[in-house]
């Protein structure tokens, strides 16, 4: 009988110290923000997908970065 005692004593200890324990759910809201999603370009140079917004025109054409832009402008004078 001692024993059960102790075991429910125990169980009943450590659901309140769990309980004082528990960090507080944070609240989420009902509908996730959506991430706008914006046009995706492709780097004339390597090929990489950017945002619109982000890449890097010329012209016509769009680059990832500069530095891709005047690699693809070179390489292209070198041809001509």
């Amino acid at each position: 009988m001692n024993i059960l005692f102790l075991i429910a004593a125990f169980v009943l200890v450590f659901m309140v110290v769990r309980l004082l324990l528990k960090t507080p759910d944070v609240k989420r809201p009902k509908h996730p923000q959506q991430v706008s999603s914006s046009h995706m370009l492709r780097c004339e140079y390597c090929g990489l997908h950017v945002p619109e917004n982000e890449a890097v025109k010329e012209g016509p054409r769009a680059f990832c970065s500069n530095e891709h832009r005047e690699l693809a402008l070179a390489q292209e004078s070198t041809r001509e």
